[in-house]
């Protein structure tokens, strides 16, 4: 037991510790700064690419050179796995790994930034914007679905998987999807415009949606509040992981 003189020496560190408000406002303030700045220049390049890419002779002409020196004919195995069965099947194994790490509110949180990257790309492509078909012959192909739904499953995997598992995942995931943007491009699929904007979609969502719900995740428990419930200060579970 503390003695009194031993109990107000303590205390007021304990509680120095644990409140320190403006340091935990600074510190969340952070990521949701950088995640509103990675959406704005993602934004800002999706746009410029897909006016440099139609109106831009130059650009478009080396668009197309670029999509004619590796265009050739044949059957893309992995491209041809993209369907909305898969996108379903994928959104399951999301939220499955989100409930049984007892995230489920980030599972949804995942699924949500998936299907607003592969609505978002349709609309785009099929109402909002326009330009020559010059590569295919089915109108407008910016941006690349297929690529959005590869960039947006691969960014819901991660974002529900355990942090220890995330560099290996993005490393397997890296190489997807280098493979499945040479592939469209391979096959004449889609221009390379196409698979890059697809990217900055997928990127500008994921960071608008981390942006959102950032500033409503619990932050880390200080010192005393995690002594409080039982947990451990340095107890790298207290953060949400």
């Amino acid at each position: 037991m503390l003695t009194t003189e031993q109990d107000s020496q303590t205390l007021p560190a304990d509680i120095t510790r644990g409140v320190t408000p403006a340091r935990l406002l600074d510190g969340d303030r952070r990521p949701t700064t950088a995640r509103v700045l990675t959406a704005a220049i993602s934004t800002v390049l999706f746009l410029v690419l897909y006016r440099l890419s139609g109106w831009y002779r130059p650009a478009e002409q080396l668009d197309l050179d670029i999509l004619r020196a590796f265009e050739t004919h044949g059957s893309p195995m992995l491209l041809r796995t993209v369907s909305v069965p898969s996108l379903m099947l994928s959104s399951a194994v999301v939220l499955l790994i989100a409930a049984g790490r007892g995230r489920a509110m980030r599972g949804v949180r995942a699924l949500m930034i998936l299907a607003a990257c592969n609505v978002l790309g349709q609309v785009l492509k099929g109402f909002v914007f326009g330009r020559d078909a010059i590569a295919t012959h089915q109108g407008n192909s910016f941006p690349s679905g297929h690529m959005i739904a590869f960039g947006s499953v691969a960014l819901a995997l991660w974002i529900v998987l355990p942090r220890v598992m995330r560099g290996v995942f993005t490393t397997v995931a890296a190489l997807v999807l280098a493979v499945a943007a040479f592939e469209l491009v391979h096959y004449g699929w889609h221009r390379p415009s196409d698979v890059v904007g697809s990217l900055l979609l997928v990127t500008a969502v994921g960071a608008v949606g981390g942006a959102a719900s950032g500033s409503r995740e619990p932050c880390r428990p200080s010192s005393l509040t995690a002594r409080r419930r039982g947990i451990p200060a340095d107890d790298p579970t207290a953060d949400g992981r």
